[in-house]
């Protein structure tokens, strides 16, 4: 099984690629919890595989968020990062592309010949042609078919990306390595945390302006007219692709804006009102008591649908009080 977290693609038409070849070996214990395999607390730094022609600039920028990511929650694994780049013409080379391919689909498949070819001729080959067509991505693939599982952050052409935004794409997208090592949470929980770290974490070492992020987070949550979606109908982005395919034009508004909102008001509304207690104490909470119970007990609210009703007054609230409540909340 193969599965994604927060996919972000913007279309630029420029674009750059050589390799360092690192393959990406499970140096953890998965905990394996009713047939769910995790990714665990581990001594091993991540894995890059990136090719060297890509300006260094790009790759040291993503490894300081990631690493900041890592020094604050903790350093979860295995993971392997790909950074694969083409500012000018450095993937217009098939020997440098095929390096990168082949490193990537041995990762995965290297003891599985049928599954290795199948992969070199299309999931790897992809990669190269979404990066030569200047596609810019960003996400975690959650790879569970290896001898030990592991995470990887892939990054297609990073340069697309605003600066300094880059540096909290590394933390948002590490996030979900840290998430990882517990039991599922709803798709608005695990995108909106990962952003509202992202924009805290951020700012704290000020790469970006943590008020002005939340802020532009709340306009775009409001954008979607009352009653034509909100945050309750993302729980499960799955449903929403087989079921209701017509709210996936708000999934970054109200998955990643609105759940940055939503986890701020976790935050605000617990005892400590500590972003880094949140950090630490919230994700082991579901894994025991679930994501509804632990929604519940750490914001103090009688049961989840109080919680949602709470948000959906929040959004409803003046700006000035908006700021107020993130103006309370403390490291």
């Amino acid at each position: 099984m193969e599965s994604y977290f927060s996919f972000v693609v913007l279309i630029i038409r420029n674009s750059v690629l050589i390799v360092t070849l690192i393959l990406c070996f499970g140096l953890s214990v998965i905990v394996a919890e009713g047939g769910i395999e995790r990714m665990v607390k581990t001594d091993s730094d991540p894995k890059y595989i990136r090719n060297m022609n890509y300006p260094e600039h790009w790759f040291r920028v993503l490894r300081t968020g990631i690493d900041t990511a890592r020094e604050y929650l903790g350093n979860y694994g295995p993971l392997c990062v790909y950074i694969i780049g083409q500012e000018k013409d450095e993937l217009k080379s098939d020997l440098i592309a095929n390096k990168v391919i082949d490193a990537y689909c041995r990762n995965r498949h290297d003891k599985q010949v049928g599954a290795l070819k199948d992969c070199l001729k299309n999931k790897g080959n992809s990669l190269i042609k979404r990066a030569r067509e200047g596609s810019t991505e960003a996400y975690l693939s959650y790879v569970d078919f290896t001898d030990s599982p592991l995470s990887e952050l892939i990054f297609i052409n990073p340069h697309g990306f605003p600066m300094p935004y880059l540096y909290t794409r590394g933390i948002h997208e590490y996030t979900h390595v840290y998430q990882r090592a517990f039991s599922k949470a709803p798709t608005w929980l695990t995108e909106g945390s990962a952003e509202f770290l992202a924009f805290y974490i951020g700012d704290q070492h000020k790469w970006i302006n943590f008020e002005k992020s939340m802020a532009e987070s709340m306009r775009m949550a409001n954008s979607v007219k009352e009653g034509e979606a909100a945050l309750i109908d993302f729980e499960d982005v799955n449903k929403i692709e087989s079921e209701r395919p017509h709210l996936k034009k708000y999934y970054r508004h109200l998955a990643y804006d609105a759940g940055a909102w939503a986890v701020a008001l976790l935050i605000y509304k617990s005892e400590s009102k500590s972003v880094k207690q949140f950090a630490e104490n919230f994700y082991p909470m579901i894994e025991k008591n679930g994501w509804q119970s632990a929604v519940s007990k750490y914001s103090g609210f009688d049961g989840i649908a109080k919680f949602y009703d709470e948000f959906n007054l929040l959004l409803k609230k003046s700006d000035v009080e908006q700021m107020l409540l993130l103006r309370s909340i403390k490291p």
